[in-house]
């Protein structure tokens, strides 16, 4: 993505609980190792999307795996946060370069943190195998401890059986079938044009359509990604996908929306479809997420104010 120099002005930081006020809430009291506090917020979030999004923002907590073990034996929710923490914690280790810039002890780590999740996560389904969350996670530490797509897919499964517009099952599902993983684009695009197709329209599902696009240019010198990126197909692809999400008059902006946005911003920013893109970041203000503007490596926030500024002129 060629982005020139953005007008002076704040660079807007990255929160990992998106402006959530229980988010933030929840990640404090683990913070604070105030167990019974976290534990009454995660009590009552019951929509298996707005639990996954607290799941994957209490893996910016650190030191959760130093305390939350003791309590884990008696208590399936605390499982659970060791869990999805964990998985956090694993990719960590591993850094977010490609295998063959990833050290030994690296992938050390990395495998030893992800079997210790695997481990809490599957003892949370045996417990409860309705808990749509550890399913969810259990697609991304299969996909890591490269147990096979068959593996991937049954967990995969196991979510949508239970809430089939799950957005971070469908998201896990969709990085195993990518092409740097254990996938295909072919694959990759069947699941995100199949479940956009289903999805409602307002639902976040839509936006795995983007994210698609965007990793196939992973793969492409800039100049192939930005003649791919600015196909009337693609671009009229995109533009259909956040008609139906982000910029729906319903869109539903639960826990985590600026996840989407910020994806479709990336997106129409690389497509170099302005009007899109300025709608979308208006819509978007200072919201930023490290995905997916960490695919352009360097620092996300000035990426993303990159983009933005180009796309207001």
């Amino acid at each position: 993505m060629k982005l020139r120099r953005r007008r002076a002005g704040s660079t807007p930081a990255i929160d990992p609980c998106m402006g959530d006020p229980l988010a933030r809430s929840f990640c404090d009291a683990l913070t604070n190792r105030d167990w019974p506090t976290a534990r009454q917020i995660l009590l009552g979030t019951e929509h298996p999307d707005d639990r996954c999004f607290l799941l994957d923002a209490c893996g910016s907590v650190p030191d959760v795996q130093d305390w939350i073990g003791t309590i884990a034996a008696a208590d399936p929710l605390a499982q659970l946060v060791r869990g999805c923490h964990a998985t956090a914690w694993a990719w960590e280790a591993r850094g977010g370069y490609f295998a063959q810039y990833t050290q030994a002890e690296q992938f050390r780590l990395f495998f030893e943190r992800l079997r210790a999740a695997e481990s809490s996560l599957y003892d949370v389904v045996a417990a409860n195998p309705d808990e749509v969350a550890a399913w969810a996670f259990l697609v991304r530490t299969a996909r890591g401890l490269q147990l096979g797509l068959e593996d991937g897919e049954f967990r995969f499964q196991q979510a949508i059986s239970r809430h089939a517009t799950n957005l971070k099952a469908h998201a896990e599902w969709l990085q195993t079938c990518c092409q740097k993983w254990e996938g295909s684009h072919d694959r990759m695009f069947h699941l995100a044009r199949s479940a956009a197709a289903a999805a409602p329209d307002g639902n976040m599902l839509h936006a795995l359509i983007p994210l698609a696009h965007l990793e196939v240019t992973l793969d492409l010198e800039d100049s192939a990604a930005w003649f791919y990126m600015n196909r009337p197909d693609v671009q009229a692809e995109l533009r259909a996908a956040a008609d139906r999400s982000v910029l729906h008059p319903a869109a539903d902006l639960r826990p985590g929306w600026p996840l989407y946005f910020n994806t479709f911003a990336m997106a129409f920013t690389n497509a170099g479809d302005k009007p899109a893109a300025a709608a979308v970041f208006s819509r978007l203000g200072d919201q930023i997420t490290t995905h997916p503007w960490q695919y352009v490596g360097g620092d996300p926030t000035k990426t993303f104010s990159k983009a933005r500024s180009t796309v207001s002129r």
